[in-house]
């Protein structure tokens, strides 16, 4: 296995810390977070993205689509997460809260259910930036999420 076989990518700003990458038949779950923050939690057609800061700032989320589990090989990253989720028609993209598609759309395969490991760096410089007087507003591209997605019976 050498890489993945396509991908997409957006840059956008999180609305109220949260990116949503959506499937076909995407909806808000009800809780998504149940009192705790991970970095991510998917329900069917839904995968949300928490971000470590509230400040505008524009985050980069590359989704990859890969045809088995991917290499481990993230070692880099400040946190990572893996999740499975259902997919209506096997095709994802990162929304703006479910109003407007960010990213082209991603074609993962056919509809089923698919694992997706998320991995986010750039924490610390958002951070570090973030409490320098006068930074940049927004921050652009601190934060870098990382989606690989493959089906979930390989």
């Amino acid at each position: 296995m050498t890489g993945p076989l396509d991908s997409v990518e957006a840059l956008l700003p999180p609305d109220h810390g949260i990116i949503i990458v959506a499937g076909a038949a995407a909806d808000f779950l009800a809780d998504p977070f149940s009192g705790r923050v991970p970095l991510c939690t998917a329900g069917d057609d839904i995968l949300y993205l928490m971000s470590a800061s509230g400040s505008y700032h524009c985050a980069r989320v590359v989704l990859e689509a890969w045809a088995a589990a991917p290499p481990d090989d993230r070692r880099d990253a400040d946190a990572q997460q893996q999740v499975t989720l259902a997919l209506s028609d096997g095709t994802v993209h990162v929304s703006g809260m479910l109003e407007f598609r960010a990213s082209p759309v991603l074609t993962l395969g056919p509809p089923g259910r698919y694992h997706a490991q998320v991995s986010v760096t750039g924490r610390a410089e958002l951070r570090r930036i973030e409490a320098q007087p006068g930074h940049p507003i927004p921050i652009m591209d601190a934060e870098r999420f990382l989606v690989r997605f493959w089906a979930a019976d390989n």
